[in-house]
């Protein structure tokens, strides 16, 4: 497997294996290659505790942005008062997402 590094986030081998296979060849390569940025955002939404596999599955978006950006969207959510569960969906919804 390829994404092997995602595993430490709760990402099971299972998971990273539809991940390979739902995503084209460019955008693996993507995520391989630039493993420490992908990281970064992998790491803040551990450490506040998101799930982070239905987020990657289906809101890639997230992970190709700066790291700014995906903090400043939930420090603007939390100051709205959305709920932990809230964040998480909308962080899972690239349409909602994009609306912040």
């Amino acid at each position: 497997m390829i994404l092997d590094y995602m595993i430490k986030y709760d990402i099971s081998k299972d998971e990273i294996f539809e991940l390979e296979n739902l995503f084209n060849e460019n955008i693996i390569n993507f995520l391989n290659e630039n493993e420490d940025f992908i990281e970064e955002k992998l790491d803040y939404l551990k450490k506040n505790k998101y799930i982070i596999y239905p987020i990657i599955k289906n809101n890639l978006k997230v992970f190709l942005e700066n790291f700014n950006v995906l903090e400043e969207k939930i420090e603007k959510l939390e100051k709205l008062g959305y709920t932990h569960k809230s964040i998480q969906i909308i962080l899972i919804s690239q349409e909602l997402y994009d609306k912040f």
